[in-house]
C-alpha cells in the first residue's frame, strides 16, 4: 500500500513539474518560432503557431543589417573585464573578512552588505553620472565597467565569504605555523576548495552585467558603444512592426545567458547552498 502511494505521489510530482516546465519554456519556444515566421503570418494567425513559410534569414539579418554584431562585441568588452575584476576583488575581500582580524571589521561587513543588497542602480545614478563626468569618462566603456565592478564585487564578496567561513580555520592556522603567508593560504588552500561559490559569483556577475540596461543608458550617449540590452531597445523603437526581427534580437540577447545558466546550473545551486550548509 505504501509503495503504491509513493508511486502515485512521484507520478503526480513528475506531472506537475512537467507542466511547469512547459509553461516556463513556452515563451522561449514562441520567441524561437517567431524568428522563423513572416510578420504578416504572426498578425494573422497569432503568436502560438508554427510557421507557414520558414524564414531562416532573420538571425543573419540582425547581425548583418542591424548592428547586433557590434552590440554583442560591446557587451563582451564590458562583461569580461567586469567579471574578472569583480571576482578578483571579491576573493581578496572575502578572505580578509572571513579569516583576518582587523579594526572596524564589523563596520566593513555592514558596508559591504549595504552596497550589495540595499543600494540600487537608480538610487546612485545621478551622483554617479556627475562623478564620471567630472573625471571625463562618460560615453566610455570604463563608465559602465567601474559601477558594475563595485556592485558585483560587493555581492560576490558575501557569497564567497560565507563559504570561507565554513572552511576549517585549522587549515589556515596549520599553514601559518609552517611558514605560509596569507597570500599563499588564500591561493593555495582557500581558492582551490571554493570552486562552486566562485563559479556562482561569476555566473551572477556575468548575468547582471550582460543584462544591465540602466547604466549603459545613462553613461553611453553614442549608439556605436551600446550593449545588447540598450541596442535591443533602440532597435525595437525603430523596427516595432517587424516582430520576427524584434524576436531575433531578443533571442540573441537572452540566449548566451540562458546557455550559461543551463551549463553551470548544478554548480550554481551548489555554490549558493554550500556555505549555508557548512
Amino acid at each position: 500500500m505504501k509503495s503504491a502511494l509513493a508511486l502515485v505521489t512521484r507520478i503526480l510530482v513528475f506531472v506537475v513539474f512537467l507542466l511547469l516546465s512547459v509553461v516556463m519554456l513556452l515563451p522561449f519556444l514562441v520567441m524561437i518560432f517567431a524568428t522563423l515566421r513572416e510578420p504578416l503570418d504572426i498578425v494573422k494567425r497569432g503568436a502560438i503557431a508554427l510557421p507557414e513559410v520558414w524564414r531562416f534569414t532573420t538571425i543573419r539579418d540582425v547581425f548583418t543589417q542591424y548592428r547586433f554584431g557590434l552590440y554583442l562585441l560591446n557587451t563582451i568588452i564590458v562583461t569580461v573585464p567586469t567579471v574578472a575584476a569583480a571576482l578578483a576583488m571579491a576573493i581578496l575581500s572575502a578572505f580578509a573578512l572571513a579569516v583576518m582580524d582587523f579594526r572596524w571589521k564589523r563596520l566593513v561587513i555592514v558596508l559591504v552588505t549595504v552596497i550589495a543588497v540595499m543600494i540600487s542602480e537608480e538610487f546612485i545614478m545621478i551622483p554617479l553620472f556627475q562623478m564620471q563626468r567630472f573625471f571625463g569618462i562618460t560615453n566610455t566603456f570604463l563608465a559602465v565597467i567601474l559601477p558594475q565592478v563595485a556592485m558585483s564585487a560587493a555581492f560576490a564578496t558575501l557569497i564567497i565569504r560565507s563559504f570561507f567561513l565554513g572552511l576549517p580555520r585549522e587549515m589556515a592556522d596549520a599553514a601559518m605555523e609552517d611558514g605560509a603567508s596569507s597570500w599563499q593560504i588564500l591561493w593555495k588552500i582557500y581558492v582551490p576548495l571554493s570552486g562552486p561559490p566562485i563559479l556562482t559569483a561569476a555566473t551572477l556577475t556575468t548575468t547582471w552585467t550582460w543584462n544591465d540596461y540602466i547604466i549603459p543608458l545613462v553613461m553611453l550617449s553614442s549608439t556605436s558603444k551600446a550593449t545588447l540590452p540598450l541596442g535591443l531597445v533602440l532597435f525595437r523603437g525603430a523596427h516595432t512592426i517587424d516582430i520576427p526581427l524584434t524576436m531575433a534580437g531578443t533571442l540573441v540577447t537572452a540566449l548566451p545567458m540562458l546557455l550559461l545558466f543551463v551549463i553551470f546550473q548544478r554548480n550554481f545551486v551548489q555554490g549558493l547552498t554550500q556555505g549555508v550548509l557548512k
